[in-house]
């Protein structure tokens, strides 16, 4: 597929309200979600913690398309889901 092609079927980057981390939860199985909760929420200096890197890899490895900083931001509750109003919040 060429650069064209691909550029004329892309999508674009989805905006607002639930950020692309919180969109992933949302679609994934009660099983694989409730895993995902799990690892985000290990505490930062425990030795079982996931590096936001490796939690984007492993979602990749599923199909999902994910940077790390996404899973970083949305860790840090620093992401869309947070910033406008912290009552509706998605999922940490």
């Amino acid at each position: 597929m060429t650069l064209a092609e691909r550029l004329e079927v892309a999508q674009p980057t989805q905006r607002g309200l639930p950020c692309r981390l919180a969109t992933i939860l949302n679609s994934l199985s009660e099983d694989d979600a409730h895993a995902l909760r799990a690892a985000l929420a290990v505490p930062k200096r425990d030795p079982l913690r996931l590096s936001s890197a490796r939690i984007a890899e492993e979602l990749r490895l599923e199909g999902y398309d994910l940077h790390y900083k996404s899973v970083e931001t949305h860790r840090k509750r620093a992401c869309r889901c947070y910033k406008h109003d912290v009552g509706r919040a998605s999922d940490a």
